[in-house]
């Protein structure tokens, strides 16, 4: 089943808050020194959205469609796709190069060069063999790329299409206060990326 997509509502306010989160090991010694060892190989970021207002005439109804979502994956107790309007494009993105054995290739994005794995794609656009579309691929479950005949060696594998990131929410509590009749806002709204 395909997790439900976080709704796009009105009354978002700014900023928006995505925080890069590592997982360091970090050991002192008698010297003082201290070793530090990356548990990750790239982080999960931390969104944090407030809304001023949350509408809940029925023309709107956004308040009683945020507490539904928020209800509908049972709090933090189950995953949820988020569209990230700032990062949640690929364009001619390189995902592998073939060594004419492998088939099968992760999807990734890279943000300035930073490449991290893309698992819930929204929409491909394209998918080139060295720069030529092919349509002999199968989609796995979490972003995968699995070719009918393995990529010749050395041939550069690239991607177009949009992506969500699976998300799940930090809390299982969720505080809306209502300012007006028929207005209600959320101060803070935090949920963190998953590694899938």
């Amino acid at each position: 089943m395909t997790p439900p997509i976080f709704p796009t509502l009105a009354g978002i306010s700014w900023p928006v808050k995505r925080t890069p989160i590592w997982n360091t090991l970090k050991q002192s010694m008698v010297s003082g020194a201290v070793t530090r060892v990356p548990l990750s190989s790239y982080p999960r970021y931390q969104y944090e959205l407030s809304f001023e207002f949350l509408r809940a005439a029925p023309l709107f109804e956004e308040w009683q469609q945020l507490d539904s979502f928020i209800n509908s994956v049972s709090g933090a107790g189950s995953m949820f796709l988020f569209n990230d309007p700032n990062d949640n494009t690929a364009s001619a993105q390189d995902f592998g190069l073939g060594d004419g054995v492998t088939t099968e290739f992760q999807l990734v994005r890279a943000l300035d060069g930073f490449v991290v794995p893309v698992f819930t794609p929204n929409v491909i656009t394209d998918i080139k063999i060295a720069g030529v579309s092919t349509a002999a691929y199968t989609l796995g479950n979490y972003g995968e790329i699995t070719f009918t005949t393995a990529p010749p060696s050395g041939e550069l594998l690239t991607w177009d299409g949009t992506f969500y990131w699976p998300c799940y929410f930090d809390d299982d509590s969720t505080e809306f206060s209502q300012f007006l009749y028929q207005f209600w806002e959320l101060k803070s709204l935090k949920f963190t990326t998953a590694k899938l």
